[in-house]
């Protein structure tokens, strides 16, 4: 609960309800440096239900727009989108509760239209106050309609329903009342965010045609191994993964050797993380529960070594391990957009694989690792 009111509250947040004007003063445009397509064919992804509906095997995340990652993620907003679109990076995920992002999108997706450019895919998520409202088939559609206002498009691609709390009544029917809406043309795919393998199982069972559950998955957080893996390759079911950079704790940024001798007095073996964002301070509390600050860093410096003979990335090999699990095809992780810069380094991740001795050096690490433990979602619902 304590995270949906957060996210709630920082509509009220000046620097962040300010947002839409600031993005109406920004035209669309593509970058000066931006990439050319960096992302083949044979590299997009589809789901089961329509083949020929493709989207980029790593997706853009819009949780940035919320607030809590600073006033700057805002500025050129609408030539970053362009940026990530031209190399390739063309499908966006987003949330009714993400601030003013599906604002952001539509102004975009309208201009980009305008403009005669290719498809771009935008996957929102369906987020009820279950606590305070009681859900009808007309309180969903209004929702879904209020969110196809604000992408300002006439059928939305992807629903991804989330319910907070699995003892309130109504996830199943409020699946269905999604379901029945994909059968009239306003969602093209219902998918899940944040289900468990227990509840995910009780929507496909009541006959929902669920495509993607979005978890968090990451090197830090390995819980969709637990059976949510298994369980969504049985049914063709997708996963998109938050967090599998860690918020950033996942890359070159931190991977240092331990100080020694004089450097290390008062305890300080380490820069200090400067935990200046949401999602840093949220993937910390991950962190912790991996195995503290020491295993961190030496999974870090495991992930350099292995970066280094790649020449690539340590956040290219996080994403690498996490998009390998399963049978290579189901796992889809998701990268905030802050800016430009690392749009070329995303698309390293797709040019490599992770060997047997890659992997085997991971895992030693990853034994000692002391959690998180139990299936999705399950420590942040209190479990």
């Amino acid at each position: 609960r304590t995270v949906i009111w957060k996210m709630r509250l920082s509509y009220k947040d000046r620097s962040f309800t300010c947002a839409s004007r600031i993005c109406r003063a920004h035209s669309v445009r593509v970058y000066a440096s931006a990439p050319a397509t960096l992302i083949s064919a044979t590299q997009l992804a589809s789901f089961k239900s329509d083949p020929k509906y493709t989207f980029s095997p790593i997706i853009n995340g819009c949780w940035q727009f919320a607030g809590g990652h600073g006033r700057e993620v805002f500025d050129n907003v609408q030539a970053k989108l362009e940026a990530h679109t031209a190399a390739g990076f063309t499908s966006y995920d987003t949330a009714d509760i993400y601030g003013p992002s599906e604002e952001i999108l539509g102004r975009y997706l309208k201009a980009h239209s305008a403009a005669g450019a290719g498809p771009v895919q935008v996957f929102t998520k369906y987020v009820p106050n279950i606590f305070q409202q009681q859900l009808t088939p007309r309180a969903v559609e209004a929702a879904i309609r209020r969110s196809m206002a604000k992408l300002e498009v006439d059928q939305l691609d992807l629903v991804q329903l989330h319910w907070w709390e699995y003892s309130i009544p109504g996830m199943v029917d409020t699946a269905l009342a999604l379901a029945d809406l994909q059968s009239r043309g306003l969602i093209r795919f219902v998918g899940t965010t944040n289900m468990d393998t227990a509840a995910l199982a009780s929507i496909v069972d009541a006959g929902v045609d669920v495509v993607v559950n979005q978890v968090q998955f990451s090197l830090l957080d390995r819980r969709p191994l637990n059976g949510m893996l298994q369980y969504s390759q049985s049914k063709g079911i997708k996963l998109f993964t938050y967090g599998s950079v860690g918020g950033g704790l996942l890359s070159d940024k931190y991977a240092e050797e331990p100080r020694t001798g004089l450097f290390s007095l008062g305890g300080n073996r380490y820069t200090p993380v400067d935990l200046n964002t949401s999602s840093l301070k949220m993937y910390w509390n991950v962190a912790k529960q991996f195995g503290g600050q020491d295993l961190w860093r030496e999974l870090l410096l495991v992930l350099k070594r292995i970066a280094d003979r790649h020449g690539v990335s340590v956040a290219n090999v996080a994403l690498r391990w996490v998009m390998q699990q399963g049978d290579g095809r189901t796992v889809f992780p998701i990268v905030g957009l802050r800016g430009t810069s690392h749009i070329t380094d995303n698309a390293r991740t797709l040019e490599f694989m992770l060997d047997q001795g890659d992997l085997d050096a991971i895992a030693e690490v990853l034994a000692r690792a002391k959690g998180p433990g139990g299936d999705i979602y399950s420590f942040e619902r209190g479990n």
